[in-house]
């Protein structure tokens, strides 16, 4: 074993892989839902840790202290998560226990492939979250301590971020930094190699951090970015990963509402039109960047008897449609429905929520439910709306939430009312308002339908007016920020387009259809939908908001005026820096996350290597240690051919030294021996020993002038 994998990375670096691997934990907070049994997972990994840092300080192997932290890992779990099938707590690692913790960890794996994100983490899943941390610790521990292969630990350490990027789900920047500091600390650490110790080819540490960097560079946009970053295509998820679909209602519009997710949410047959979309969810309460969804009130909440919509409804109109619905794989705890007036005959407990226009379950009871909505299609018209007394700040607002009329601090409310206004001055209604947003949205020679785009500022509907590009939440955000400055109550749904056909009469609803939109408040009508986003994404707007419909009121007969008027596309108003042509082309918003991601690149890259030109020029330029001086002293005094080559641990160097001068034909005597064999145990000592070397300098020197003093009288007579 060579004197330079023997002298391992101090035990000083154990911590800061723990440390690195401990904030992995937190690359699975999209998936699981983050909760106490942090605590014991984190709580577990600084149990081994210790048990790794004690074994590391009394013994000089590199194997001992990872089967040590691997047994300790073992018989911690036995007695934290392993039961009995009476429920009995095993304390010893006994092989009926270890049976038992194989069970348990077999049914972790079992709900983790069966059950949608976010899932709360039960017994069988904390279980093996703990057993996979502490695998990847000690493998990374391991490499970058006992081999010195901090830089290869890296790609270790990275991969609990890994499937985040792929799969382009957002991480915690904060846990993400923590865990590439501890990192590029491990490499600087391990590259503090023994003074006497020769400088090693950098090579493969430059690959390997080279390696490690890259696999960060992956990992960065996913926390700063997520979804909507643009660089790395999205993918579909594996069917045994995607065979369910639950909406991201962290609606940041930094991030795109999905992935373009295959996995069937709904299937569903038509008896007359097709609806427009399935509605889910209300947000009202927007910051600049992200969306909260609006919480059902559990007291307000009636049964689901009779027509289910926010106002109440005198008579039906003669239209209607008939869907039969099956959410084969949608974990949502509301069920979806077409935004008009509709009956639902459902089984289980569910309740209606008026003001939310949501029907409301007490538990995921979408993902197996089965139900049938009539829907009146007839329901909203341009003449209902129009007929609709809507004042700004009238009495037909009164008793709506504040928040649906609220603008953020962030926002450039001034730009964005200056513009909503300038776009509507001839607008005669709140609907003809309505329109005219929404059909200055959706021109194609004005704005491009785009999920690449990442704003990245904290304004990011002003950011959205900049680039003139983006996905369905900055187009209906846009919308309902506009609208709310001319004082129409407004806010986000989100649900679903009506999918595609399947096989008979069916309709398939994918995850990829996710989907998100404006309503405007019209009294006496209800929550109104609009459709800003353009059409290649959505098809046709509603019908009763189409270029052809009417956005002035009808007038009597008497009177010698046009009874309709198309509503007029206005020319573009100044929208401050935004550029004079529609399309793709973009302003500088802020700063991309490019530069953040290549920030790190260079800061681990001059990290790595400040590390490296440290440790060579310490070991080119600090004095040598009493023992090291004496041992390479006596290295030098020798004839060429008892040298030792410098990959032998001293005591093979000795023997080394022994068996070169009796090639000569004479044996070292019995006193000249002992000197040899005292120095190189004093240079082990001082190497490898936690206490060091306490023989005093002269004696040491003393020992190598003795072995070199008889080298040389053999060298004299041969």
């Amino acid at each position: 074993m060579s004197a330079r994998n023997r002298s391992a990375s101090p035990w000083r670096t154990t911590p800061l892989v723990a440390v690195a691997a401990g904030a992995g934990v937190f690359a699975l907070q999209p998936v699981v839902v983050m909760g106490t049994w942090l605590a014991t997972v984190i709580g577990l990994l600084a149990v081994v840790t210790a048990a790794v840092v004690a074994t590391r300080l009394l013994s000089r192997s590199r194997v001992l202290p990872t089967l040590l932290g691997l047994a300790v890992s073992i018989v911690a779990m036995v007695i934290l998560f392993s039961r009995t099938d009476e429920g009995e707590r095993h304390l010893l690692p006994t092989p009926r226990a270890l049976v038992d913790l194989g069970h348990l960890l077999r049914e972790g794996v079992d709900y983790a492939a069966t059950t949608v994100a976010p899932a709360d983490v039960t017994a069988p899943l904390q279980a093996l979250i703990c057993a996979c941390l502490l695998l990847l610790f000690l493998a990374a521990e391991h490499i970058a301590v006992s081999w010195r292969g901090a830089a290869s630990a890296g790609l270790v350490l990275m991969l609990p971020w890994l499937p985040a990027a792929v799969f382009q789900q957002r991480v915690p920047l904060v846990w993400l930094v923590v865990a590439l500091g501890a990192w590029l600390l491990t490499l600087a650490a391990s590259r503090r190699g023994d003074p006497a110790s020769p400088p090693g080819t950098a090579g493969g540490a430059v690959a390997a951090t080279a390696a490690s960097l890259g696999l960060a560079l992956l990992v960065v946009p996913s926390a700063l970015g997520g979804n909507g970053w643009g660089v790395i295509p999205r993918i579909d998820a594996p069917s045994a990963l995607d065979g369910t679909t639950r909406l991201n209602l962290d609606l940041d519009l930094r991030t795109s509402l999905t992935t373009n997710s295959t996995a069937p949410a709904l299937v569903y047959t038509a008896d007359g039109s097709r609806p427009e979309v399935f509605r889910l969810y209300a947000l009202g309460a927007f910051d600049g960047v992200s969306w909260v969804r609006d919480e059902p009130d559990p007291d307000a909440l009636t049964d689901t008897e009779g027509v289910l919509w926010p106002v109440g409804i005198d008579e039906a109109s003669p239209t209607s449609a008939t869907y039969t619905i099956d959410a084969v794989g949608l974990a949502e705890t509301n069920l979806p429905l077409p935004a008009a007036p509709r009956t639902v005959d459902v089984d289980g407990d569910w309740g209606y929520d008026a003001s939310l226009d949501e029907v409301v379950g007490d538990d995921e009871s979408t993902l197996s439910a089965t139900y049938t909505v009539t829907a009146d299609t007839g329901y909203l018209t341009a003449d209902r709306l129009l007929a609709s007394p809507a004042e700004a700040g009238g009495e037909g607002d009164a008793g709506l939430s504040a928040a649906y009329l609220e603008l953020p601090p962030a926002m450039d409310s001034a730009r964005v009312s200056d513009l909503a206004h300038s776009l509507t001055e001839e607008a005669t209604s709140r609907f003809a308002q309505a329109v005219m947003l929404q059909d200055y949205l959706r021109d194609p020679s004005e704005f491009d339908y785009d999920t690449s785009v990442s704003p990245t500022t904290g304004d990011t509907v002003s950011s959205f007016l900049d680039s003139r590009a983006g996905y369905c939440v900055q187009f209906a955000t846009t919308m309902v920020m506009m609208a709310r400055t001319l004082e129409i109550p407004a806010r986000l749904a989100v649900g679903f387009l009506p999918g595609s056909a399947g096989d008979g009469d069916t309709f398939i609803v994918q995850g990829g259809d996710a989907h998100a939109w404006p309503e405007l408040w019209f009294p006496e009508v209800g929550w109104v939908r609009f459709e800003p986003t353009p059409s290649v994404q959505t098809g046709s707007a509603p019908r009763y908001s189409s270029n052809g419909a009417n956005v002035t009121p009808a007038v009597p007969d008497s009177q010698a005026q046009q009874p309709t008027i198309a509503p007029q596309q206005p020319e573009r108003p100044d929208t401050g820096d935004a550029p004079a042509t529609g399309g793709t082309t973009s302003t500088e918003t802020g700063p991309s996350w490019w530069w953040a991601a290549v920030a790190v690149v260079v800061l681990g890259v001059a990290g790595a290597a400040v590390a490296m030109w440290r440790g060579r020029r310490g070991q080119v330029a600090a004095p040598l240690a009493a023992p090291e001086h004496a041992w390479e002293s006596l290295r030098e005094a020798l004839p060429a051919e008892a040298r030792w080559p410098r990959s032998l641990t001293p005591r093979e160097a000795g023997e080394h030294v022994a068996a070169a001068l009796a090639a000569q034909g004479v044996e070292l005597n019995g006193p000249d021996r002992e000197a040899l064999t005292s120095l190189a145990s004093a240079v082990e000592s001082h190497r490898y020993s936690p206490t060091g070397c306490d023989v005093e300098p002269a004696h040491l020197d003393a020992w190598a002038r003795q072995v070199a003093d008889a080298a040389t009288s053999v060298t004299a007579r041969a």
